[in-house]
């Protein structure tokens, strides 16, 4: 008998839902602007309102942190409390994540959790190991986790050679993965690592928050939720500041340092990789700015990367000229699909 699993991906303030006959996705939604456990518990009565007459099997979690788990797990008491634990090093999502699976407890399913940190787990330890005292991190479980797992295994299937994975949202994180294993990526211990984002600074000097601290600021609010985009010209919303480039300075600046980080990002990557072979766009931001990929592929001219500019401005799939040396991909990322596939692989 065909399973049905509900697959739950779970925002700081919105539910995506998607409805699966195995790894068929039947139908799906998405609910947004939920801000408190009132707001999601009805919407979560509207979900299973929706699926009445489904006889659903099964439901499925995206949990971002997943620590030391580098597996798909059935939700008990244990993996609940390991979720709460790790909500440290998540405070915008793992929080929400594990009062979802609380709510829909009452609908008796078995629920699995899959993490966003599974795809990253094995990196090499030159990748993963922060350079601070060895006694503490393994006291603390202080690594390179990397996010954002679920969309880069999924868009850089089939893809063998060396791969960079690039997934543009409102968060941002870069992969470096060699023929469907990954290497390495920008985001750390948290998904506040890396290239700058919406709110989130990305990478800064650690003194910085040193500095902060000492005259009062809430630093880990600050660079969390205040920084990113949004610091430099008031918009995290990349709509926003596109539409405003030509007259506003301080949206072409963040645009400006939006695309540098982006790109020394990669190009970091590719020194790691010894090279590069696939390049792949991913995400809102990602599958739907040609202009931002036309200049990040432009500074890429000297590996040999050629676009073509008529499949570039379409978002076709492959948008590479044909005597590119480097494949350069729009692949539109399904996460709710790839949790679908990871709870098919334990229920079988």
């Amino acid at each position: 008998m065909q399973k049905k699993i509900l697959v739950f991906n779970v925002g700081s303030s919105s539910i995506k839902y998607s409805l699966f006959y195995e790894a068929k996705k039947i139908t799906s939604g998405f609910i947004e602007r939920l801000n408190d456990k009132k707001d999601y518990s009805e919407a979560i009565n509207k979900i299973f309102k929706k699926f009445e007459n489904e006889k659903i099997n099964v439901l499925a979690h995206r949990v971002v942190h997943g620590r030391e788990l580098k597996k798909t797990s059935l939700i008990n008491p244990e993996i609940k409390k390991k979720i709460k634990q790790f909500s440290e090093f998540a405070p915008l999502h793992n929080p929400k994540q594990l009062m979802v699976i609380e709510l829909c407890e009452r609908f008796k399913k078995p629920q699995y959790a899959v993490f966003d940190t599974m795809f990253f787990s094995d990196l090499p330890e030159v990748a993963k190991i922060y350079a601070i005292p060895k006694n503490i991190t393994e006291k603390h479980s202080i690594r390179k986790y990397g996010f954002h797992g679920l969309s880069h295994k999924y868009v850089s299937k089939g893809l063998n050679g060396k791969t960079i994975v690039c997934h543009l949202g409102s968060g941002v994180s870069i992969s470096a993965i060699n023929n469907e294993k990954a290497i390495d990526t920008s985001m750390g211990l948290t998904p506040l690592e890396g290239v700058i984002m919406g709110t989130r600074s990305g990478s800064i000097d650690p003194g910085i928050i040193f500095f902060l601290e000492k005259r009062k600021y809430n630093a880990e609010d600050l660079l969390t939720n205040k920084s990113g985009l949004k610091g430099i010209c008031g918009y995290n919303d990349f709509r926003d500041i596109r539409s405003r480039i030509n007259k506003n300075k301080n949206c072409k600046l963040a645009y400006e340092m939006f695309t540098y980080s982006i790109v020394k990002t990669i190009g970091s990557y590719v020194s790691a990789l010894n090279g590069l072979n696939n390049l792949v766009f991913t995400a809102a931001i990602g599958e739907n700015v040609p202009k931002l990929r036309k200049e990040i592929c432009n500074s890429l001219k000297y590996l040999g990367l050629k676009l073509d500019e008529d499949k570039n401005e379409k978002n076709e799939e492959v948008i590479s000229s044909k005597d590119s040396k480097i494949k350069v991909h729009v692949r539109k990322t399904d996460e709710e699909k790839m949790i679908a596939e990871e709870v098919l692989k334990i229920l079988k």
